[in-house]
């Protein structure tokens, strides 16, 4: 269950930046998530409110946005997305391409109370 050491980190991240904007309390969070981390939605909610237990972000909600997998073809240059987990230029069929979105996780947003 790698959700766990992810939130771990992720919660370290948050409270730093709410101690820096003067917070004492987290009420949500905002995550964006590449369809290519793997992620399971309901774990990832189970392991961020076991490892926010007396925490800033104890309570907190957990908001998970997906962020969907595209491509760019090395052989036409065109940008698209990926159907069904197949590595295919939809636009001229070739094999040669490069992920340029959907393997991020970004912290997008955080809610908090001073």
């Amino acid at each position: 269950m790698h959700e766990l050491s992810i939130i771990q980190n992720i919660i370290t991240i948050i409270e730093d930046i709410a101690r820096n904007e003067g917070l004492v309390k987290i009420t949500k969070v905002v995550l964006q998530v590449g369809e290519l981390r793997q992620i399971v939605p309901h774990v990832m909610q189970f392991a961020f409110e076991a490892a926010s237990k007396d925490t800033m972000a104890e309570k907190a909600s957990l908001e998970l946005e997906t962020i969907p997998l595209r491509v760019r073809c090395n052989a036409c240059g065109e940008e698209s997305g990926v159907q069904n987990n197949v590595f295919i230029c939809a636009h001229c069929g070739d094999t040669s391409l490069d992920i340029i979105e959907g393997e991020e996780l970004i912290i997008k947003h955080i809610e908090g109370e001073n």
